[in-house]
Formats: C-alpha cells, structure tokens, sequence
C-alpha cells in the first residue's frame, strides 16, 4: 500500500510542479456581492480550488459512511459481549465439571464400583424359529 501511495503521489506532484511553472500569470477574482477582489496566481487559484474540492469530497464521503460506521461499531460491541459471555460459560462449565469429578470421587480416593447393570427384561422372548411372538392377555 506504502508503494501504491509513492507510485500515485509523485507523478501527480510532478504535474502540479509542472502546472504551476506554465500558469504563472496572474488573475484577478471579484467577490460579486462584496466589493473585494483578490488578485493572486492562476496555478494557486486552481491548486486551492483542487485541494478544496478534495476536502469537501473526502469530507462528504466521510459522512456518508456514518451509518456503516455505527452498525460496525454495535456489532463489534455485541461480538465482544459474546464472547465475555462464552468465556464465562467455559468458566462456569470447567468448575461445574470439576465439582462433578470431586463428588464422583470417594474420600477414601478408591473408585466407586460400577453401577450395576439394569436386569434383563422379564417378558417372555419368543423362541429362536417360531417367527411369532407370545400374545400377552
């Protein structure tokens, strides 16, 4: 970006120098309504008019984006919010997990036995081959 900027500004350096080498005659400007008038070069008239006009664009272009601005500038709050609110979520849920693992440890540091597995059903299961099921009355 640093060389765009070096590659754009010095050729229009070079064409402003070279303006104001050959616009050197002076002119003469009436303010209509009031009673003044200015007399100064013409490059430095058209040069001030061009910064001018560069300005009031920048400036114009500036206020247009104030809306994307401030919807950037929500979102990035809300962004941070979430993710203030996820880091106290992880928080909350790594101390939860670890009260968990202390209640699940007996104080005496052996591991609990399994828990027994739940008994096998007690209705009846049809025999291997008979394709019917028992009828339950």
């Amino acid at each position: 970006m640093r060389h765009l900027s070096v590659i754009l500004t010095v050729p229009l350096a070079i064409v402003a120098v070279l303006f104001a080498i050959t616009n050197r005659e002076t002119v003469t400007f009436g303010l209509w309504p009031l009673p003044f008038t200015l007399e100064a070069p013409l490059y430095l008239a058209t040069l001030i008019a061009l910064v001018v006009g560069i300005v009031v664009g920048g400036l114009i272009g500036w206020l247009g984006q104030h809306g994307n601005r401030r919807r950037a500038r929500v979102q990035a709050d809300r962004a941070d919010a979430l993710e203030r609110e996820l880091r106290e979520a992880r928080a909350r849920a790594a101390a939860a997990e670890k009260r968990v693992a202390e209640l699940t440890t007996p104080v005496s540091g052996q591991p609990r036995a399994a828990v027994p597995a739940a008994p096998a059903s007690t209705l009846p299961v049809p025999a291997a081959g008979t394709g019917t099921a028992p009828t339950v009355h």
